[in-house]
């Protein structure tokens, strides 16, 4: 949908990268709905390199501050998990563009659950 594309993938550690234009923004700058997007899949991908197959998470907390404007350009969110327990999850995801100047920064709660085969 936004055009996020994977990178590095490591235990618990995950980069995305976003190229944005016209269709990400606003006169001001790219929405922060697509940061937030971001941050929240890159997170998202950095659970999941420590998790068994078939294991469901779901955003439960978001805090993100928005640093620095972003008109358009590639920009890369590194995400990575602080502490990982059974049931939850927290990491934080930092945002920089090209000229690596910190555009956004987030911490990020997951719920963490296991797959339940009905029937």
């Amino acid at each position: 949908m936004f055009g996020m594309k994977a990178g590095k993938l490591g235990p618990g550690r995950a980069t995305l990268t976003l190229d944005t234009g016209p269709r990400h923004s606003h006169p001001q700058g790219v929405h922060g709905g697509v940061l937030a997007a971001l941050a929240d899949t890159a997170l998202a991908m950095a659970i999941f390199t420590r998790l068994p197959a078939r294991t469901w998470i779901s955003t439960v907390e978001m805090k993100i501050n928005y640093l620095a404007p972003h008109q358009r350009g590639r920009l890369r969110a590194d995400a990575r998990v602080l502490r990982q327990g059974k049931r939850w999850a927290v990491g934080e995801v930092e945002i920089r563009n090209s000229a690596r100047e910190l555009v956004a920064k987030s911490l990020l709660t997951y719920s963490i659950r296991p797959h339940e085969e009905k029937g």
